[in-house]
């Protein structure tokens, strides 16, 4: 599994490979970062398949080399762009999932935050 985030922390994409169906795997994942605060539906997560002939793998052209599930933050159903509108973000410190207003300058998530007081 990896995501792309930005150096702020926030979460664009998260994609799972494999030759499986890795979709609950994504489901489950971004269901339990964003909790109750989200919102998400698991039709939010999409598959790409690649087939040989995607690759230029001629020889094996009907073969399935890859699935890629994928869910994308900014293609949610219910798009919002207010500017406190709550984003998955990843901490920069221990990349913890974690939720907060997209505005916020915050880049670390309330454990580190708490421990960085200490």
């Amino acid at each position: 599994m990896t995501a792309t985030v930005c150096a702020k922390g926030y979460v664009s994409k998260v994609m799972a490979y494999g030759l499986g169906d890795n979709r609950p795997v994504i489901s489950s994942l971004i269901r339990g970062a964003l909790g109750s605060k989200g919102d998400f539906s698991d039709e939010d997560v999409r598959t790409a398949t690649r087939y040989a002939w995607d690759m230029g793998m001629e020889d094996k052209a009907r073969d399935i080399v890859f699935r890629v599930a994928y869910w994308t933050q900014n293609y949610r159903r219910t798009k919002s762009n207010a500017a406190n509108r709550d984003g998955l973000f990843a901490c920069i410190q221990c990349d913890t999932l974690f939720v907060q207003p997209v505005s916020s300058l915050k880049t670390t998530c309330p454990t580190c935050s708490r421990n960085k007081r200490r």
